[in-house]
């Protein structure tokens, strides 16, 4: 024996668990998978240590490597409201840029639950006397640097950096007597908003 382990015995990395979660990302974008069997796969991934235990998480799925898989096209989304309420859940593609554009209005687009086919999302907002909130994914990171604003106030309660997760937002644009809110999914006793 020459004392080398077989493949799937070796330790995984960073990089090899963002790997093959931009891979389960792209499966669920194609419908190959539900957001619950996204989200225990992920977990599983995060739990991993070795090659073979990323095995059963992609074992029914294309190969990660397959030359026939095309990338989702998801475009852009502009969000464009005056003087209205407009709030965004459930299960819908992000793109992987969004532009959002408000005069008096209230709006909340809730990820939680969408397909984000992408490792960045860059999100534009030019709002002018409006309240945005954002709500992210469980892992995502974000980071509101690029937002310069006269009058209003912008509260990221999630992580700023690039973390163990391969989903970040990046938000850039300009608040005028706004507020921009950036946060991940609360509870409070039996409720979740």
């Amino acid at each position: 024996m020459s004392g080398e382990l077989a493949r799937r015995d070796l330790r995984i990395s960073n990089a090899d668990r963002e790997r093959v979660i931009e891979h389960l990302q792209a499966c669920t974008a194609e419908g190959r998978l539900d957001l619950d069997e996204f989200a225990e796969r992920v977990d599983a991934v995060y739990a991993a240590r070795t090659f073979g235990d990323l095995e059963p998480v992609t074992v029914d799925l294309p190969a990660l490597d397959a030359p026939d898989r095309p990338a989702p096209e998801t475009g852009a989304l502009e969000v464009r409201t005056d003087g209205s309420a407009l709030k965004r859940g459930g299960r819908w593609l992000v793109p992987r840029r969004m532009t959002i554009r408000s005069r008096g209005a209230s709006i909340k687009l809730d990820m939680t639950e969408a397909v984000i086919p992408h490792t960045v999302v860059d999100v534009d907002v030019q709002i002018k006397g409006s309240s945005v909130t954002l709500v992210l994914p469980r892992h995502a990171t974000a980071d509101d640097t690029g937002v310069t604003m006269r009058g209003s106030s912008s509260k990221n309660k999630v992580d700023a950096g690039f973390g163990p997760t391969p989903l970040h937002f990046r938000i850039n644009g300009e608040l005028t007597g706004s507020s921009l809110t950036i946060r991940h999914r609360q509870r409070f006793l039996w409720w979740e908003y």
